[in-house]
């Protein structure tokens, strides 16, 4: 898909889901006139402000490409403190509009041990087992591989990251007020350039962000929608490619703050990665 720039806002949490398959307003509030006060990019860096505080929240993901007709959806609830903590669903993959069947997947990540439900014809790697169990840190010791870089991805998703980036546009304008999954909120739009969506982060993030945006060129724009709640928390982000580009990602974000708990599969449901086949070993 030509638009990786546009992908990043999302896009790991699919690829997280692929991997393993093979505070919620209730709308009764209306937007505070402080918000409406503010101008469009005052707004978007109280976002990015805002929503740096708030650790866990809740992702409905949609991943578009116009030009091979793909369709990704996936869902998620995400802990990014204090450590990465997530539990997400890949639910659905459609091509040319026809549901691919089997593509379906899930995925829990605790305690640097990432847990991946296979489709039935690939259990029998393990045992039978529906899912397959993946130490992260003993993979990358003993193969090179490093999961830990892939699960990281799954920052992507993170919506502080996400409004910090969108701070370095020069253009971004108040569209009006709209309401968002039964949520009042303020509607902007703008674009941003690689290089000037990055230079907003922090060197360390910046260095991890910039693995998204590799191959494309620094000044290459996307465009961006964002819808911010009373309390400046993003309730949804749309980014596409632009000169050409056809790619979309949607994000839904709901559940800021909200306590959850992520439990592994049953014990006798789980099998472990068999790393001697990895490394070639009988």
């Amino acid at each position: 898909m030509r638009g990786r720039f546009a992908a990043a806002a999302g896009g790991a949490a699919v690829g997280a889901a692929l991997l393993l398959s093979g505070c919620s307003g209730d709308g009764s509030q209306s937007v505070s006139t402080g918000a409406m006060k503010l101008s469009a990019a005052e707004a978007v860096l109280q976002s990015s402000q805002k929503t740096a505080k708030a650790q866990s929240f809740k992702a409905d993901l949609t991943v578009t490409d116009a030009q091979e007709g793909v369709q990704v959806e996936a869902t998620g609830r995400f802990r990014l403190q204090p450590e990465l903590t997530f539990s997400a669903q890949l639910k659905k993959v459609s091509h040319r509009g026809q549901s691919l069947e089997n593509m379906g997947g899930q995925a829990i990540y605790t305690g640097d041990v990432l847990y991946a439900r296979l489709p039935e014809a690939a259990r029998s790697v393990v045992g039978g087992k529906p899912w397959v169990k993946v130490d992260v840190a003993q993979v990358g010791r003993r193969t090179g591989f490093d999961l830990s870089g892939l699960v990281d991805q799954v920052r992507k998703v993170d919506p502080a990251e996400q409004t910090k980036m969108f701070t370095g546009s020069k253009d971004v304008r108040r569209v009006g007020e709209e309401t968002v999954d039964g949520v009042r909120t303020v509607h902007y739009t703008g674009t941003v350039t690689a290089r000037d969506a990055l230079n907003r982060l922090d060197p360390q993030v910046r260095q991890r962000v910039s693995e998204w945006f590799r191959g494309d060129a620094p000044d290459e724009k996307i465009s961006f929608d964002l819808w911010v709640d009373k309390d400046q928390l993003p309730r949804k982000i749309v980014t596409k490619g632009i000169d050409g580009g056809t790619g979309s990602v949607t994000v839904r974000y709901s559940d800021y703050g909200t306590s959850f708990r992520v439990n592994p599969p049953p014990a006798d449901q789980v099998g472990d990665l068999p790393l001697n086949g990895i490394l070639g070993r009988n």
